[in-house]
């Protein structure tokens, strides 16, 4: 079983890429500088209005082919951070905390650590935007929308040239009106790729949504360490599918129906979900009831999870067709506490044409609750 606390799921988003002596006063980037892993172009926030100095910088690691090293403190930005057609590009920060907040633990030897990139721009804005980039990695930075920009880290494919492989590591994703990490938009009909993510330690902290996967072919993702803070949906499926999540939190306070992973709409979706280590402070673990058609192909396994409540149910597994999940795949599915409640709804199979008995297909609790 997952025993995690908010302090140290936190604490370990704004240590994990701790560096120092990083830039040059200003929003100046410093002469190209020889680091591990390759030369480096390094840069500190210069009090007032950063993202002319942040694109020019990006830009200039881009095509030199370069790191892009953030020193400690607070980014101001008024518009869209691009990162535009690149492979193997890397941003990184001090470490995903906010360097204005004294109150968990930040401080070290008089200073707080992190290295915070903060909307200045209008509502509805977008803060980074990753288009057509090849594993790009972003790495220690904490990302706040101020409750005015609608999206922190959007994906976005163009031409063919697909965005894949991103790579987020030590992330916090905070305040956004709408979504935290986007793939791809909304009501995208045909979408191209942008599959393949790979995230460790990832803060998703106020958001509408803290992770919105939309495009069908978003395939292949494997998450880590993944906390929901306070964002009524940690993780929703609209299209797309394949992910392996391992370890994860859903801590502080919030309506009941605050759901860690939802999944909703048409199409096939969720497919392959395999869920793991995760500890609920409140609210529900999985939730599929609002799918409908071809939805969800594959509960691969959800196990070794933990909720420190029985209202409302650990899981709502719903409409369930035989295209989609057999009766096999959701035996032994889930091993919560044994008082954990898992409510089942839908589950008709299409060939009969009848309700299956599903408390003899999810085993390892005893309430299961077919609606």
């Amino acid at each position: 079983m997952v025993d995690l606390n908010r302090r140290g799921f936190i604490g370990a988003l704004g240590l994990a890429a701790m560096v120092g002596g990083l830039g040059t006063p200003a929003a100046q980037a410093a002469p190209a500088t020889a680091a591990a892993g390759g030369l480096a172009l390094c840069l500190m926030p210069s009090g007032g209005d950063d993202t002319v100095a942040l694109q020019a910088a990006i830009d200039e690691a881009v095509k030199k082919k370069m790191r892009l090293e953030l020193g400690q403190g607070v980014f101001h930005i008024s518009g869209t951070l691009k990162i535009d057609t690149c492979i193997d590009f890397s941003l990184t920060g001090m470490g995903a905390a906010d360097p204005g907040d004294k109150s968990d633990g930040f401080v070290e030897k008089g200073r707080v650590l992190g290295t915070c990139l903060r909307w200045k721009g209008p509502a509805g804005g977008t803060m980074i935007l990753l288009q057509s980039a090849m594993r790009p990695m972003l790495t220690g930075l904490y990302l706040d929308a101020a409750q005015t920009a609608a999206v922190c880290i959007q994906l976005h494919t163009v031409l063919g040239w697909p965005t894949s492989g991103v790579r987020l590591r030590d992330i916090a994703v905070a305040h956004a009106t709408e979504v935290g990490i986007q793939f791809e938009t909304p009501n995208l009909p045909h979408g191209d790729n942008t599959d393949l993510s790979d995230f460790e330690t990832v803060l998703l902290q106020k958001c509408r949504v803290g992770i919105r996967v939309c495009n069908d072919q978003s395939v292949g993702h494997y998450w880590r360490r993944i906390e929901n803070a306070w964002c009524l949906k940690g993780i929703e499926f609209l299209q797309g599918g394949d992910v392996v999540i391992e370890r994860g939190y859903q801590d502080g306070s919030g309506p009941a129906t605050t759901t860690f992973f939802v999944t909703h709409g048409g199409g096939e979706n969720a497919a392959q979900v395999q869920i793991s280590g995760v500890h609920l402070e409140y609210g529900v673990l999985f939730d599929s009831r609002n799918s409908f058609g071809d939805v969800v192909a594959g509960i691969r396994g959800i196990q070794d999870c933990r909720s420190d409540t029985d209202a409302p149910p650990l899981c709502h597994f719903g409409h369930f067709t035989t295209a989609t999940v057999m009766a096999s795949q959701l035996k032994g599915a889930l091993v919560a506490k044994p008082e954990s409640k898992v409510a089942v709804i839908g589950c008709t199979y299409v060939t009969a044409s009848v309700s299956h008995p599903v408390r003899k297909l999810v085993r390892g609790t005893k309430n299961v609750r077919v609606i």
